[in-house]
């Protein structure tokens, strides 16, 4: 922004407190606290109670108008997290609608083969938490439909993330059988034996990427398989979409560029030096790329935004994306309706 578009504020306390001058080409700086006034003059020669009799007038004229050159920056328009509702976290499931009542023993049971392995939960001082709160991350829930209490675990992993863990009642023992980071979203049991899951994994301190992992199982001779699908991964401060087609459509990019944004509109200011990138740019691909669109914002006159999700058989050139190299994953976010073309090739 201009300076001479900004009607300056400048506290006269503020400027008590500090004098600093420096005279150069006939031009008068007054410096406090990163604070700046310029002033223009054929004479070098100022006293205090001329300088006050100008910044009382600047004062009564700005009453309207106040910003605080200290934290004003151009950034300060990019803010745009905080104008629009951001996409949810990944649901987390109520273990507790599955669990079954009156298996005390069988909870016991369990913590005493495997106090070793949830040293968090000890009930030495040094432990993050008590045995009693081990517990209450200890869902007794049959997965296998063979009668024997299997137990879940959904709790602290002894650090800042959760750990979801299943264990197979083996009838002398617990087998793990299934670990991720950091819940469960989704939970579907057929015939009384587990067939799907989903996970939900939004990191811990300074993460700002949201993540869900589809599995499907398959069962061999008692012994549960789980087939890792589908990785998808957005970013947090994504905009919300309003309007969800009912059935996705497939989407080609036009060209052999296209930028994936975090929100509906163009910003390539930056925005947050933590990640070191752009405005809201999530990612930019540098070859044709294919996805769907899932939904969709219209401001008129062609300026038509599409919610997206991007199949992997592309990797972005550029991206602020982690923990994808390893496996495909399905990025979403909004892209410009001029930037593709609905027509399979």
């Amino acid at each position: 922004m201009e300076l001479s578009s900004v009607t300056i504020y400048l506290s006269i306390s503020t400027i008590l407190r500090s004098w600093k001058f420096r005279l150069c080409n006939g031009a008068f700086f007054y410096f406090s606290n990163n604070h700046f006034l310029y002033l223009r003059s054929s004479n070098f020669y100022f006293m205090k109670s001329s300088i006050l009799l100008l910044l009382i007038l600047i004062e009564a004229v700005s009453v309207n108008a106040q910003i605080n050159l200290q934290t004003y920056t151009t950034a300060t328009d990019t803010f745009y997290w905080k104008r629009y509702a951001h996409i949810p976290k990944p649901e987390k499931l109520n273990l507790k609608k599955y669990a079954l009542s009156g298996q005390g023993k069988v909870l016991e049971k369990f913590m005493n083969s495997h106090s070793a392995d949830y040293p968090q939960f000890t009930g030495d001082s040094t432990a993050m938490f008590s045995v009693k709160e081990w517990k209450k991350c200890l869902y007794p829930i049959d997965i296998n439909g063979d009668e024997l209490t299997d137990i879940i675990f959904s709790g602290s992993a002894g650090g800042e993330s959760d750990i979801v863990r299943i264990y197979l009642n083996r009838r002398d023992s617990f087998e793990l059988v299934f670990e991720d980071y950091q819940y469960i979203a989704k939970f579907t049991l057929k015939n009384k034996r587990l067939t799907a899951l989903k996970t939900g994994d939004v990191g811990c301190c300074d993460a700002y990427l949201y993540f869900t992992r589809d599995y499907s199982l398959t069962w061999e001779n008692g012994t549960p398989v789980f087939i890792k699908g589908k990785q998808t991964v957005s970013y947090k401060f994504t905009e919300e979409p309003r309007l969800y087609y009912t059935e996705p459509i497939p989407f080609v990019s036009k060209g052999d560029t296209l930028t994936l944004r975090a929100s509906a509109a163009r910003l390539n200011e930056p925005f947050n030096p933590h990640l070191e990138t752009f405005g809201n740019i999530v990612a930019k691909y540098r070859m044709q790329c294919r996805g769907i669109l899932i939904a969709h914002k219209s401001f008129g006159k062609g300026n038509n935004w599409f919610f997206v999700e991007m199949t992997p058989d592309v990797y972005p050139s550029a991206s602020i994306l982690y923990e994808t190299e390893k496996i495909p994953t399905f990025i979403r976010g909004w892209i410009s309706e001029l930037s593709v073309s609905t027509s399979e090739k």
